[in-house]
């Protein structure tokens, strides 16, 4: 399973997430006014018509008031809110959700396939650059996938261009280059980190002990990474591609690496208007880990998948295992509920869900399980409204309530006890 792991350019990486109610509120009694110094990460206050978010200056513990942003600035939202609550005979209710435990999944991935048919073909400006050496990515399949995803995100605001950088272990130098290439020729604004372009492709094709951080020596290119660039409204998506198993090759349509990566680049681009010059950075800030990864999954392995079968061998692959944080509370509906409520964002603190790597990797397969819920209770798109409202200043808590109709507190309740009866017929195996 391809992991995401934050990459410091694409403004601290597409990885971080942390749902609380609070870290995230208004700040020092002084007006915010842009540079000055605040003492919250993460705290927001209303000046001068404008909003501003106290931010890490490079994700240290350096914490200014950003450049604020209009209070007028509203995200592109393309479907109505609170959505109203599902009809027919097949339909999934917050309600009626724990009478339907078994019909999630396949629900969840035909709401997928019908917004996918529904909404415009549409074109978001890209380029795929495939290495030399890395002949399993042929274009053709991976292109198709992109396809499906500008199309799944139809109405919501999307990069203005994503660059697309794909490699296997024979191409790690080729992609080094690649990345620096193209930040020349684009003109974004240099990395923070001078090493930049090395530790990407690292991040990549290592292993990891936290998001952003690896351990150990390049070997195979099994994981994916990609976000916001730092001061543009484009993209970069960086797409490890695996030599290690012979009888298991790339196939994008079974990892769901690629529409899951282009998920990351739509969270970040919500924030495309607002005062933030680090957008994935910013995701960070309001969005809990649980979603941040469990999002991508949930939707990016559904619009991968060919058939439903395929996208349940996976999916049932994908939640019923992986990193455990030792500190979980365990799988009942209460300690489930405290799992996805109590995680606080922002990597620029130390008790962040970013900087927990287990807890962070749990995002991958239980907070897929609890995102695949929400598809099928009010679609995919209800899953990028809570991102965009987060952009319009709501806290996750806030964005809850405006996207579902219901609080965080019931809401996370529900969810728990999903993922309660989910997990008792098909048990956790931690790796």
């Amino acid at each position: 399973m391809f992991m995401k792991k934050p990459n410091l350019i694409l403004i601290s990486a597409v990885l971080v997430i942390g749902i609380s109610t609070t870290f995230v509120g208004t700040a020092q009694a002084s007006s915010a006014k842009a540079g000055v110094s605040c003492t919250t990460a993460g705290a927001t206050q209303i000046s001068g018509g404008k909003r501003y978010i106290c931010q890490a200056e490079g994700r240290q513990d350096h914490f200014q008031w950003d450049d604020g942003t209009p209070t007028s600035f509203k995200a592109k939202i393309p479907i109505v809110l609170p959505i109203p609550e599902a009809t027919g005979p097949n339909a999934i209710t917050f309600a009626n959700v724990m009478s339907h435990i078994a019909d999630i999944p396949s629900v969840a991935y035909q709401n997928v396939q019908n917004v996918i048919t529904k909404n415009s073909s549409i074109v978001v400006p890209h380029a795929l650059y495939v290495g030399p050496k890395t002949t399993s990515v042929t274009k053709t399949l991976e292109e198709s996938l992109l396809s499906k995803e500008f199309r799944l995100w139809e109405g919501f605001q999307q990069s203005s261009f994503v660059n697309i950088i794909a490699y296997n272990n024979l191409d790690t130098n080729w992609a080094q280059q690649q990345f620096k290439t193209i930040f020349k020729v684009k003109g974004y604004a240099t990395p923070q980190d001078p090493q930049e372009a090395l530790h990407l492709v690292q991040q990549t094709c290592s292993k990891s002990s936290k998001p952003g951080q690896t351990t150990g020596p390049m070997g195979d290119c099994y994981a994916g990474n990609a976000g916001g660039i730092d001061k543009s409204k484009d993209s970069l998506m960086m797409l490890g591609v695996t030599t290690a198993d012979p009888q298991h090759p790339w196939d994008p349509t079974q990892s769901g690496e690629v529409s899951h990566e282009y998920t990351h680049t739509v969270q970040a681009a919500q924030f495309i208007g607002t005062a933030s010059t680090a957008r994935s950075y910013y995701v960070h800030i309001t969005t809990p880990c649980w979603i941040h990864e469990g999002q991508p999954n949930a939707t990016g392995i559904a619009a991968a998948s060919p058939t439903l079968s395929q996208y349940l061998d996976k999916r049932n692959a994908t939640v019923s295992s992986g990193p455990l944080d030792p500190k979980f509370p365990g799988w009942t509906a209460a300690a489930l509920k405290s799992y996805l409520y109590s995680q606080i964002p922002n990597e620029s603190v130390s008790n962040s869900c970013y900087q927990n790597g287990p807890l962070y990797k749990m995002g991958y397969s239980v907070g897929m399980a609890a995102t695949e819920a929400l598809v099928a209770i009010a679609g995919p798109q209800s899953t990028m409204a809570l991102i965009a409202r987060e952009a319009d200043g709501d806290t996750f808590a806030q964005a809850f309530k405006n996207v579902y109709g219901i609080t965080w507190e019931a809401g996370s309740t529900i969810l728990g006890r999903v993922l309660s009866a989910e997990y008792a017929q098909n048990p956790f195996v931690a790796k």
